[in-house]
């Protein structure tokens, strides 16, 4: 399980993702009781980055831009770990559980989760309205408790899987045309089901804004290929 001590989102707009994340993070923390360097972790979820770039991990810059225990790792500094995890819109769990299991190995820190999306670049189709979402988290403490989170392959469909495809006439690297996952069409009233054409930080911060205390929540993300998950919360 993991505990959220708070969270911040707001939509990118003209900002780079980067530029979007780093503010949202440094207001998050000037407004909690968390110091800055006890983040040990940094795990960043998502798919599109400018020029559909996947190397270094984006959240190595997150890192930088923080100035975050940016020096040179000895056996006894106090460093922090940071990497990405893209797994479609499902990312925001596969991250979460992944800050789960990383929290255990540094016990006592905290990790900052970002989820956020940027248009690769001007040819490619972009009908998405993206929004940048951050998070804190620890195994425990008071907040939205994450109990557990289901993943269900069935739905599965390759074709209505995005794909990145080389324009020749364009010289560009662009998004392939696609078949659409249909969502279903009756879900339990107990869930809130976001919209499969949302991204990774438009599902959490819509989610996370209808959150109620004190009761279970729960959170079902259908992604783009049919893939789904299930996470309750309470």
């Amino acid at each position: 399980m993991v505990v959220i001590h708070g969270w911040k989102s707001a939509p990118i707009g003209r900002s780079r993702l980067l530029k979007s994340i780093t503010n949202l993070t440094k207001k998050l923390i000037a407004e909690s009781s968390i110091n800055l360097n006890d983040i040990s972790v940094i795990i960043h979820g998502g798919v599109y980055r400018k020029n559909f770039r996947v190397e270094p991990a984006f959240a190595t810059h997150v890192q930088d831009a923080l100035g975050l225990k940016c020096t040179p790792m000895t056996p006894n500094s106090n460093h922090c770990f940071s990497f990405d995890i893209s797994d479609g819109s499902c990312s925001p769990y596969v991250v979460l559980d992944a800050a789960k299991h990383m929290l255990r190995i540094k016990p006592g820190g905290y990790c900052l989760i970002t989820l956020g999306d940027e248009r690769p670049n001007p040819q490619s189709t972009w009908p998405y309205t993206p929004l940048s979402c951050v998070m804190i988290v620890s195994l425990d403490g008071d907040g939205p408790r994450l109990v557990n989170s289901n993943y269900d392959l069935q739905g599965f469909d390759e074709s209505t899987c995005v794909n990145m495809t080389y324009d020749e006439k364009k010289a560009k690297n662009v998004i392939g045309k696609h078949a659409v996952v249909e969502p279903p069409v009756k879900t339990p009233d107990s869930h809130f089901v976001g919209d499969v054409n949302w991204l990774s930080g438009r599902h959490m911060h819509e989610f996370l804004s209808q959150y109620s205390p004190k009761t279970t929540n729960t959170h079902q993300i259908i992604d783009q290929s049919g893939k789904t998950v299930i996470a309750t919360w309470e």
